[in-house]
């Protein structure tokens, strides 16, 4: 067999199979990040029920771009279900924090830094909220195979 023969059922991984999915993700990161960040605003709340959503959504959007299963499609969406939570908590706690200094989430986002953001979360948290995230991380593997 040549280097231009190939069976029907092989794929080859090129550049042009790895954009259409990039966006998907980075499209499926902003969409959760937006609505999380708008449910926990209205609900004040850090809405950690989101991130199960988050899961169902990167394996959706992965899915959508025609991505193949296996391991690359599970750990793309195992990170992009693990960025978008930490995009959602990130600008959340930046929200709470720029309403109280009068400033828009994304201006109070660059200034404040880890250790503030953890403490807002872990003050404005339950136990509830750290298991469906911790529940989310296996779900988005499992969904994304």
């Amino acid at each position: 067999m040549t280097g231009t023969d190939r069976l029907p059922t092989q794929r080859t991984v090129s550049l042009h199979g790895w954009i259409l999915p990039a966006f998907a993700l980075a499209a499926g990161v902003l969409g959760v990040a937006a609505l999380w960040v708008a449910a926990g605003l209205g609900l004040a709340a850090m809405c950690g029920w989101m991130a199960p959503v988050a899961a169902l959504d990167m394996a959706l959007m992965l899915r959508l771009a025609a991505m193949a299963p296996g391991r690359a499609r599970a750990w793309l969406s195992l990170a992009g279900t693990a960025l978008a939570i930490l995009v959602s908590t990130w600008l959340l706690a930046a929200a709470q924090f720029g309403v109280l200094l009068g400033l828009a989430p994304w201006e109070s986002a660059s200034r404040i830094g880890p250790s503030l953001v953890w403490e807002l979360l872990r003050y404005g948290s339950g136990p509830w909220d750290w298991t469906f995230v911790l529940l989310a991380l296996p779900l988005a593997w499992r969904l994304g195979r």
